[in-house]
């Protein structure tokens, strides 16, 4: 029963970090920083100040950081 239950547990916090992925602002205001590699290097920057959490929190607050940076 426990072992039923970890596994459901599992698979929604998967499927919540997967809905929460396609949710990542990859458009910039700003037509000259509207290119992959800046998209790249303030996405890692977001990364390093929001490190991997094992609750997922991490994931909003690094969307967060992007649309602090104009990307929308």
């Amino acid at each position: 029963m426990i072992k039923r239950f970890v596994l459901i547990a599992n698979i929604l916090v998967v499927a919540v970090s997967m809905l929460a992925c396609t949710g990542f602002p990859d458009e910039h205001s700003d037509p000259t920083k509207n290119t992959p590699a800046a998209n790249q290097a303030d996405l890692k920057d977001c990364a390093r100040a929001y490190p991997e959490t094992p609750d997922g929190v991490y994931l909003k607050q690094r969307v967060a950081c992007m649309k602090l940076k104009g990307w929308k």
